[in-house]
Parts: C-alpha cells; structure tokens; sequence
C-alpha cells in the first residue's frame, strides 16, 4: 500500500516536522512482505512440514490489508489534520494521484503479458481503479494484478477522506470515543462468521467474501478515529511511559495471527491499533528500531513490494526456466529477495521522481489558472 506524503500545503508546523512518524514508515514494509509471505505459502508447504502455529500465522497474511487501511487513516489524518476547503480537497486528490498511480501503471504493464483474454471493459475498470467497485461482479476486483484491487478501494477512501475528517473533527471527546468503539466492533463482527448474523455456521462473511469499498471504510476510519485521538492526547504523554507496551502488544498481534481461531482473528485490528499509537509516539525501543535508515528505505519500497509481487514473481518464473537444474529450480526461493531489491530500485529512480514531476506538472497549471483569473480580474 502506498505511504502517504505531506503536501506543501499540508506539511505539520515546525514544531511538529521533528515528529514524522518514522516508525510507522518501517513497520509499513513487514506489513508488505508479511502478504508476501502469505502468497508464498503453497511454495513453502509443499516442500518443507510447516509447524502448525507458523502455517496458521503465515496463512493469515490476507489481514495485513486491514492493517494498511488502518495505517492509512491514522497517517492521512495526522498528515492532512488541516485539510479544509474546495481548493485543499483538489490539492490532496492530486497527491494521492501523484503518489499511488505511477508503481500502479507499472504493476499493470508488467503484468499486462499474462493477461491476454482481458476484456476492454476490465481493462478500463483496472486503470480507472474502480474495479472493486461493482457489487454485481466481485470478481473483477482481482483482474489484471490481483493485489492491485486494494488500491482500488484505497481510491474509494481518498474520495472520501475529506468530507469523513471534517465529520470527524466536528465530534468531540465523548462522541469520538463512542464512534472509536463502535468502528472498531464493526471491523471485528464486520469480518467475523456469527451464527444469526452471517447465516450458517463457517459461511465467510460479506466483508471478507466481496472487496467493495464500503465494507471495508470502517478500517480506515477507525484509523482515523486512532490518529485524531493521537493529535489530541499525544503531547501529553510522559516520557516515562513503559518501554514494553509496543511489545506486549506486537505479541498480542501475532499470537492472534499464529491461533487456530478461524475468523476471529480479525480481533487482531484491536491491538494493532493500540500499536501503530505507540509506534507513532517513538519513544521506545521498538520504535527506533523500525525508524533506522534501513528500516525507512524498505518501508518506503513497500508499496512497490506490495504492488509488483505478482508480475515479478511470473516474470521470475520466466527467466529461471531458461537456465538448466539445478538453477532452474531457485527462482521461486530467489523471487522474494529479487522483488525486495528491485522494488527499492524502482522506489528511489521510478515513484519517487514519476511523483515530483506529477506534482510539479499540477502545481504549474494551477499557478498558471491564478494568474490567468488575476489578469481577467
């Protein structure tokens, strides 16, 4: 999923730009690979005798998607608190364009080989990025590349966000306390097979089974409830605090990842939100560690990680068939570490530069609109 970016218009005050949220940059990429690992997990089973705990955690990578929505409210609030206005929503919108569209074209052109019976209708749907948006085909969602249907319904959310912020801050105390609760229940039950409320017993319920948009807002928004609290309550906070809180809770996360305990895992949005809290706050150890110059550079690969898996993965597949066993046979152990490595290549001298010319394109039209409406006037 994509980091998100301070527009010029958006960027904290000084007194906040010291506190950038580093640590929440370096977990964006465990989140990402964990996906990864999860989609390697029929490679890895059928070779090696997985121990129980580590198949079941491994399996259940699909939920760090509702960790990135999560992180995504928390950060676009943080970073857009000040986000007001016809001319502020434009502002953003482009820089979610700039920002999230140039790695999404990439994946879809490399892709684009191993989807040759693609209709014209998908294809437009996928560039658009409303794939996920049909209710009537649940199924296009995951055409051309299939991880690709979370930026979908990410577009849905930048749609959204500001009109859902000014809501948001207009709500005080008690009442954002109130909705905290309330959306963090619906991400629980939301995805949750309960008898009486999703029809039989071990049936998926709706929000896993389709990926419109809508049922997945309460995540996003509740981490926005998460991040406007954390604007609020932040500064005072001691520095006292307890080192070991990020880590009882980053345990409490895996062990309700690694559980064999069906759908309730979903319980896990809970403590991550806690986590990405403390981690936002960055006085700890946990979060140093994951605010290190290493640790950044991945995270801000991750999108592309996140993004490029399939494509790379077939593209690698490919390339190894060429060359004679045993060789042939390392690609699938090689791809992760290729992916990795290339994705930071194209972080550094593809979506970055693509994003500064994007923004330096629309900044230039729109000066270019000012003046023109200052010489009419």
């Amino acid at each position: 999923m994509a980091i998100e970016v301070t527009t010029a218009a958006q960027r904290p005050s000084p007194e906040d730009r010291a506190h950038t949220l580093p640590a929440l940059t370096g977990v964006r990429f465990l989140a990402a690979f964990y996906v990864v690992l999860e989609h390697g997990l029929p490679w890895l089973a059928a070779r090696w005798r997985l121990p129980s705990l580590l198949a079941t955690f491994l399996a259940s990578g699909y939920l760090a998607v509702s960790m990135f929505f999560l992180l995504s409210g928390f950060i676009l609030t943080y970073t857009y608190r000040g986000l007001q206005g016809g001319e502020n929503r434009l502002r953003f919108w482009r820089a979610r364009f700039a920002r999230i569209y140039p790695v999404y074209v990439l994946s879809l052109l490399l892709a684009l080989p191993f989807e040759p019976s693609l209709g014209w209708g998908a294809k437009l749907s996928v560039l658009a990025m409303v794939q996920a948006w049909n209710p009537w085909k649940p199924g296009l969602a995951g055409a051309w590349n299939f991880p690709a249907w979370t930026l979908s319904v990410e577009a849905f959310f930048y749609l959204c966000f500001p009109f859902l912020l000014f809501w948001l801050k207009a709500q005080r105390g008690r009442n954002q306390l109130l909705l905290l609760a309330f959306f963090g229940a619906v991400c629980v039950l939301g995805r949750t097979p309960l008898q009486g409320l999703q029809g039989r017993v071990g049936e998926p319920p709706i929000a896993a089974s389709l990926p419109l948009p809508v049922l997945r807002l309460p995540e996003f928004v509740l981490g926005m409830l998460v991040g406007l609290r954390f604007l609020r309550r932040a500064a005072s906070i001691p520095e006292s605090r307890s080192p070991w809180i990020p880590v009882a809770l980053a345990s409490t996360t895996l062990a309700l990842l690694s559980l064999p305990i069906g759908e309730w895992k979903s319980l896990v949005v809970v403590p991550f939100g806690f986590l990405v809290y403390e981690l936002a706050l960055g006085k700890d150890w946990c979060a140093r560690l994951l605010s290190t110059r290493p640790m950044i550079l991945l995270g801000g690969a991750s999108y592309a990680v996140y993004l490029l898996q399939y494509p790379v993965r077939s593209w690698v597949r490919i390339a190894f068939a060429r060359f004679p066993q045993p060789l042939a046979s390392q690609g699938a152990p090689l791809t992760p570490v290729i992916l990795v490595l290339l994705s930071i290549l194209i972080f550094k001298y593809w979506e970055e530069p693509a994003r500064r010319f994007i923004r330096g394109t629309f900044a230039i039209r729109s000066a270019k609109r000012k003046a023109e409406m200052i010489r009419k006037i």
